[in-house]
């Protein structure tokens, strides 16, 4: 199996990973599910944007300058902007939340603590991520 195909493959497993964690969340009603959702959400993010990197030949080993080769140059050509931001909000939600001093749940929000300012996630939000994340991966595939 190419990289691409390996990268392509990773992305579908952490997302159905992270539908079963949004199913639990329904069910449960418990933090550790949108944690667990945030965190699957991100690794399929990050190996759908490893495996569209490998298609157009960009990229290196520096992340940071392989998010910006993606948000700038190829994912216009794949998808539209509300879907390239979700995308990358997945990740900085991610950083937000293992950088957060503070992490609490309440309902449906989770409240994080990041640089001194409060950012507040829902769970409907963290189902719009998903669907443009499945969105995106149905579109390459």
């Amino acid at each position: 199996m190419d990289q691409y195909t390996e990268n392509l493959v990773n992305a579908k497993y952490h997302l159905k990973i992270a539908e079963r964690l949004i199913k639990g969340y329904e069910d449960f009603n418990e933090k550790r599910f949108l944690t667990g959702t945030i965190n699957e959400l991100s690794k399929s993010s990050l190996n759908l944007i490893k495996s569209l990197l490998l298609i157009e030949k960009k990229g290196g080993k520096d992340h940071d300058k392989n998010i910006s080769i993606f948000q700038k140059k190829v994912a216009p050509k794949y998808f539209n902007k509300e879907t390239t931001e979700n995308i990358l909000k997945t990740i900085e939600l991610e950083i937000a939340q293992k950088n957060s001093k503070i992490e609490y749940a309440k309902g449906d929000k989770m409240i994080l603590l990041v640089g001194g300012k409060y950012k507040i996630i829902t769970s409907k939000r963290i189902v719009e991520f998903k669907d443009s994340l499945k969105k995106a991966i149905k579109d390459i595939s």
